[in-house]
């Protein structure tokens, strides 16, 4: 019986060492390829990553919506795994937020193109596009925060109007 309970201890031990170096948070980095932001997101214009996950904003365009003072801003993305394990993807991390700092999340009630969301293996890609209904302004700042492994990256988003 004192064998069995050993063994258990030092399985539990390992589990927690492992576990522990396995989710150990990585700083999220920003690859900008020494671009400056001119404020407008232009096709692969700007390419940023977290954890691994390659993001790119290909295109942004707005659509009519059917409450009054807001419109829909749909934002047209690349995902890529550079990483050697699945990347889980969720539009449940991501966010537009306006001028006052008011953060909006997406909304499904808009027609899309491509599926965004759920497991990306290695090396491979995903392109959809993901709808936000808010308030009508010029600017805008889209937002992915890595909930799990802590980090954030942020796209400036000037619309032409």
């Amino acid at each position: 019986m004192k064998g069995k309970v050993v063994l258990l201890s030092a399985l539990l031990i390992l589990l927690v060492l492992v576990g522990g170096y396995a989710f150990s948070s990585q700083p999220a980095s920003s690859s900008l390829d020494d671009q400056e932001s001119m404020g407008t997101v232009e096709r692969g214009e700007q390419t940023q990553e977290i954890n691994g996950l390659k993001m790119t904003v290909n295109n942004v365009r707005t659509e009519e919506s059917e409450q009054e003072g807001m419109h829909n801003v749909i934002i047209d993305i690349t995902l890529e795994n550079a990483s050697s394990t699945v990347q889980e993807f969720s539009l449940f991390k991501m966010s537009l937020a306006d001028p006052e700092g008011y953060a909006y999340t997406h909304s499904s009630r808009v027609e899309t193109k491509g599926i965004l969301g759920g497991q990306l293996h290695p090396e491979r890609k995903n392109r959809g596009e993901i709808a936000f209904e808010v308030p009508v302004h010029e600017e805008y700042e889209m937002i992915y925060t890595d909930h799990l492994r802590t980090g954030q990256v942020t796209w400036p988003i000037t619309l032409d109007q």
